[in-house]
């Protein structure tokens, strides 16, 4: 189980910095945008880095809890990090394909 809550921090990690390179600042003749609604309502309301940090709070919050409760059934645990893991990884695929659509340094030097 512990492999993967460090995978699913993991490619949380990547996914929220792929996000801030998508998203801190225009980029000229392109319109990018959240596509997690829930993520969105959080940079609308907290600001882009806040909301990062929020997400990875509410992140490793929910993988503590996990790792640490006997209530919920290693099958459903397991279940739950690999959905994770599966939709994390269709995000940061997502948007490491824009990051180089829209010329973007992956280390985010400009």
């Amino acid at each position: 189980m512990y492999v993967l809550a460090i995978l699913t921090i993991l490619l949380s990690a990547a996914d929220h910095w792929t996000t801030y390179l998508c998203l801190r600042g225009p980029v000229a003749g392109w319109h990018v945008a959240e596509a997690n609604p829930l993520a969105q309502w959080l940079f609308d309301s907290f600001g882009l880095v806040p909301g990062l940090l929020i997400d990875s709070g509410v992140t490793l919050g929910a993988i503590a809890f996990l790792l640490s409760t006997t209530q919920v059934p290693k099958l459903a645990k397991g279940l739950f990090f690999g959905l994770v893991i599966v939709g994390t990884s269709v995000a940061v695929y997502n948007n490491w394909v824009a990051i180089h659509a829209l010329g973007l340094s992956p280390l985010g030097s400009a």
